[in-house]
């Protein structure tokens, strides 16, 4: 693979000096920059990040510059080109860019010669159902997560999973996580790391009111579906449901939150001698 395509989280870079860096680095390696495609919001105040009719065709694999965030939504957006993704952290943590700026060298020549591997990571598909009609469908890398807005008040939910009754929840919300999403949100909520090649969905309740609410693993031919309950002391409660913490979407009362693996997945680009073990031991210390 020598041809690349940058996208670059226009805030992070503000003067491209990241972005002129790594193209620089890369051109002298002997690789081609097909374009650099940069973050931006639109007129209605929604941020684009990337659009698959702005690949040009000899692309062969992208580099995101930026936090996991601006990685996920990127490797969301231009899943139908089918392209191999890896970051180079410009945030803190960077459990998906696993690029440090001090390596770009090092490891853009691993690239370039080969010295790497693609991992399939799994997505999420997920319907917003009211009424027995679908108002709404996207995707996720990380999760899909049930949560209230503006109000402070628990939200009651029940959890279904392949059309039998689960339990009942009171709680801030629910996670429903695939693996790659079990180091962000479903980690601070309590749940499990989850190795990120397996073939899990995960379902993390957030601050639930009980003592027995635990993080549930189901295989990935699960269907989940979250149905939103309401109770008489509810005032004005809104709550939302939000894909990858993005796409927030305002549901009402019996709405049904329908997740289950996706058809299609993302493929990461990853170093061959940096393994997931390796990488998350460096990243808790």
């Amino acid at each position: 693979m020598k041809n690349f395509l940058l996208v670059t989280n226009s805030v992070k870079d503000a003067d491209s000096s990241y972005s002129e860096r790594i193209k620089t680095s890369l051109e002298a390696l002997g690789g081609k920059c097909c374009g650099n495609l940069f973050t931006r919001p639109d007129e209605n105040g929604n941020y684009i990040y990337a659009s698959p009719e702005s690949v040009p065709e000899e692309t062969e694999f992208i580099i995101v510059l930026g936090g996991d965030g601006t990685f996920i939504h990127v490797a969301k957006d231009l899943i139908d080109c089918n392209l191999p993704i890896i970051g180079v952290n410009l945030g803190t943590l960077g459990y998906l860019t696993e690029i440090d700026v001090n390596d770009l060298e090092r490891d853009f020549f691993k690239i370039l010669s080969g010295d790497c591997h693609i991992e399939k990571r799994m997505l999420l598909d997920g319907e917003i159902i009211r009424n027995g009609e679908v108002i709404s469908r996207d995707i996720a890398l990380n999760d899909i997560v049930l949560n209230r807005s503006q109000t402070m008040g628990i939200i009651d939910f029940e959890v279904h999973v392949n059309g039998t009754f689960l339990n009942r929840y009171s709680a801030d919300g629910i996670i429903v996580s695939t693996p790659t999403g079990s180091t962000g949100y479903n980690l601070s909520a309590g749940g499990p790391i989850v190795y990120p090649t397996a073939d899990i969905i995960l379902a993390t309740p957030i601050c639930a009111h009980t003592l027995n609410s635990r993080s549930i693993a189901f295989s990935a031919d699960a269907q989940i579906d979250i149905i939103v309950k309401g109770r008489f002391s509810e005032r004005n409660q809104q709550k939302i449901v939000t894909f990858d913490g993005a796409s927030e979407i305002i549901l009402k009362n019996e709405d049904i939150i329908r997740s289950r693996m996706s058809e299609k997945s993302a493929k990461i680009l990853r170093l061959s001698d940096l393994s997931f073990v390796e990488h998350l031991g460096k990243k808790m210390r």
